[in-house]
């Protein structure tokens, strides 16, 4: 059987791994490169998808909750985009499950599926005019359908390019995900920016928030197509062979739940410093500095696709240096970066929108990049799926998906413009204490296989 002697974890800062085998071992070549673009690309139109919603929060909270007081009905509009992210568990618990005892790949076919149906019907959504109370019931159950789907997709990508990349290139192509990701967010705000700018204010506010909901559908098929000819990964095949694939992946990776906890703070600190200081950041700029909404969508959009194409880069670095190295880094440029980016923002400051963004954007570019690939990096293969999944939706619950009401709510209780900021400062510092107590990459281990007795050396 064909051994594959990998290159030193990156996540350990340059100490040796052990060698393993994964049969076919990990894809080399134009393989490898399939399989990252394919990741990438699903996981642009999920968050395209997911991230819709808070960049268009302004004209649905018209739609769907008729209140008199904006500030009341934004307010609930972002609460509602925050039960999204209370599926996120069960969508990880069901696609890690799913990923783990059927394979990786299924469980990147059924979310993508599901999530381009519930965004197109959101588009589709007759407004509360129309339907009275049930149009925020509906909005509701739609919101946890797409919460459920992205609670499988991230984690799921992840773990299938970080078993299919070579090891000393891991980081490289694990980065494809979190920039499909980005880019994703910002063809939401993109596309929202467009549309308002072609169609006007009133008729953006009457029918043309639905036109990016809608493409969905299209997309998603696209990318259902393109993810339907991969193969399944390598590493899970062999575990399915030799019986080393977990009966109960769910209870396998309780197992390992020091890995959970840190997990679920690390993913905290990431996605609570993405969030607010990105996705929510266009609510921010037109709600409280009153920017124009097409001035903040587009400069956003913009500035987040140069640097989600800097993110392999940014990630490649952690492959020289150790990703606790550049994840360190990143926090740290959070806690000291955020407040005067923030500052720099308001249109009295002399600053232009697009460098004061550019500069808040910088260590979201490396926390991102190589956020992804350190998580993977936690669990072994038996259950490493369901682990990734559960751990980072606990976290993304706590960070991403009530990080813009946390944000907006100490806005409006403090009257201090820079309270979001403040608070991705606070949670940069968790994520930076947490990575104290992160350890060995797992990713290599040869545990799976000792486990498995006789039976995995055939």
């Amino acid at each position: 059987m064909k051994q594959w002697t990998e290159a030193p974890d990156a996540s350990t800062d340059g100490a040796p791994i052990s060698t393993v085998d994964h049969n076919r071992g990990p894809a080399r070549g134009p393989a490898v490169w399939r399989t990252a673009v394919a990741g990438g690309a699903g996981s642009v139109i999920e968050y395209y998808d997911f991230s819709l919603y808070a960049n268009l929060a302004i004209y649905i909270s018209a739609a769907f909750l008729s209140r008199t007081d904006p500030s009341t009905a934004l307010l609930e509009t972002l609460a509602v985009f925050g039960s999204g992210f209370l599926m996120r568990p069960v969508g990880a618990l069901f696609f890690g499950w799913l990923g783990d005892r059927h394979g990786r790949r299924t469980s990147l076919l059924v979310s993508v599926v599901l999530m381009g149906l519930a965004s197109s019907a959101v588009g589709l959504l007759p407004a509360y005019a129309t339907l009275g109370v049930a149009a925020p019931l509906l909005l509701l159950l739609l919101r946890l359908l797409q919460g459920f789907c992205a609670g499988g997709e991230a984690s799921g990508a992840s773990t299938y390019i970080a078993e299919t990349a070579p090891a000393r290139l891991r980081g490289f192509f694990g980065a494809f995900n979190p920039a499909g990701i980005a880019i994703g967010t910002a063809a939401a705000g993109g596309l929202a920016a467009v549309v308002s700018s072609v169609v006007g204010t009133a008729a953006m506010s009457e029918w043309g928030w639905r036109v990016p909901f809608l493409l969905s559908l299209p997309l998603s098929v696209a990318v259902l197509f393109l993810r339907s000819r991969l193969p399944e990964s390598a590493q899970f095949a062999k575990n399915v062979r030799t019986g080393v694939a977990a009966a109960s992946p769910f209870r396998s990776a309780l197992e390992e739940w020091p890995a959970v906890v840190k997990l679920v703070l690390l993913s905290f600190s990431m996605t609570c410093t993405g969030y607010v200081g990105h996705v929510y950041l266009n609510t921010y700029l037109t709600a409280q500095l009153h920017r124009p909404a097409a001035e903040a969508l587009g400069t956003n959009s913009a500035i987040t696709v140069v640097f989600a194409l800097l993110m392999p880069l940014a990630a490649w670095s952690s492959d020289r240096f150790g990703r606790r190295r550049i994840y360190a880094a990143a926090m740290a440029g959070y806690i000291v970066l955020a407040l005067p980016a923030f500052l720099w923002m308001a249109p009295g400051s002399g600053v232009p929108l697009g460098l004061a963004m550019a500069v808040s954007f910088i260590p979201w570019v490396f926390a991102q990049a190589v956020g992804y690939p350190l998580f993977t990096e936690l669990f072994g293969s038996k259950a490493r799926m369901t682990g990734v999944a559960f751990g980072f939706a606990l976290g993304t619950i706590l960070g991403g998906g009530f990080g813009p009401y946390i944000a907006q709510l100490l806005t409006t209780a403090t009257h201090w413009n820079l309270a979001p900021a403040a608070y991705m400062a606070a949670s940069a510092l968790v994520g930076l204490l947490t990575l104290r107590f992160v350890g060995r990459s797992k990713i290599d281990e040869p545990a799976a296989e000792s486990a498995a007795g006789p039976a995995s050396k055939g």
